[in-house]
């Protein structure tokens, strides 16, 4: 919320404005002064809506001269937007309301909605983590070389070379991982020519999506590798895949967004890599977004890649 009126209007929005969100729960009010920091942290992904309160919005009220507001809305997310949409619109509805103060009373505000985005269409907003899926699918068979190399015999070749076990893992994230980027590659450029993504093969935007799903193919084979890296029953990671799928795509935000999530499953979505890589896709794909937006999610996915590698390596044993 921009508030740039420090009138008695003003302030009459702003505490209805606090009320709603903390009846409903389901989002947060930060009070701006600048509407350009605003802006910024809304195309950075870090805000959902802004709700401007021009500096004229007290004396127009007064003065009954179509007072208005505006919401300007990151309308890549349908659900996120309406939501808000109908909250603001309830909020201007209340100040409305004859006040007791009849000196006071409110002149009919109206709200402007502006959206900072072209439409967005479903199969759009479904793309990032249908790539994500795709890499991940990839990453479970490329995971699965050890628990296959064991049922087949295979593994008593490379266990008799001199080569460390850090050496053997990062050779297998890594051919996993080749894999895995092939895949979303593949998937992103086809899925965004017939989802009608707006300039597809810039150089740019395929640089950074191609930096995203790298980093997000190893981490998440990292995952794999860390899950599977004492199994010896090639039965196992076949009855745990699905049950991967669900607990990863599901809380992540691909086809539904996290602010409607009750509380646990918020906790999951907060270590969920899915959460960081489909939040990457989405700013890069939908809005076009440069590396300052998503430098939280390559740090995330970059410390759970390693971390992931690292415990798979101790876990590692070099025998039969």
């Amino acid at each position: 919320m921009v508030d740039q009126d420090h009138g008695l209007s003003a302030v009459k929005v702003r505490e209805l404005t606090r009320a709603v969100a903390g009846g409903a729960k389901t989002f947060d009010v930060i009070a701006y002064a600048d509407s350009g920091h605003a802006l910024r942290e809304l195309r950075d992904g870090r805000l959902n809506g802004v709700l401007l309160i021009p500096p004229e919005f007290s004396r127009k009220t007064l003065e009954s001269t179509d007072p208005r507001l505006a919401l300007i809305e990151d309308n890549t997310d349908n659900v996120v937007a309406s939501t808000l949409v109908a909250t603001a619109g309830s909020l201007v509805q209340a100040f409305n309301e004859p006040s007791l103060d009849a000196r006071r009373l409110p002149r009919q505000a109206s709200l402007d909605v502006i959206e900072i985005y072209p439409y967005v269409p479903y199969i759009q907003y479904l793309l990032p983590g249908s790539i994500v899926m795709a890499v991940f699918m990839m990453v479970m068979i490329g995971g699965g070389i050890i628990y296959d190399d064991k049922a087949r015999g295979l593994h008593e070749g490379y266990l008799v070379t001199p080569v460390t076990k850090l050496e053997l893992i990062a050779g297998f994230n890594l051919s996993g991982a080749i894999k895995a980027v092939l895949a979303g590659t593949v998937l992103m450029l086809v899925g965004s020519l017939i989802a009608g993504i707006p300039d597809p093969l810039a150089p740019l935007r395929l640089l950074k999506l191609l930096v995203v799903i790298t980093v997000t193919a190893l981490a998440l084979v990292g995952l794999m590798f860390l899950l599977m890296v004492r199994v010896n029953d090639p039965l196992v990671p076949r009855a745990i895949f699905g049950v991967l799928n669900t607990v990863l795509y599901f809380p992540s935000g691909a086809v539904y967004p996290q602010e409607g999530f009750p509380a646990w499953l918020r906790a999951i979505a907060v270590v969920d890599p899915f959460t960081y890589a489909v939040h990457a896709l989405k700013s890069l794909l939908l809005k076009n977004t440069g590396f300052g937006a998503i430098s939280l999610d390559l740090a995330y996915l970059f410390v759970f890649a390693t971390v992931a590698m690292a415990l798979a390596t101790l876990l590692f044993r070099r025998t039969l």
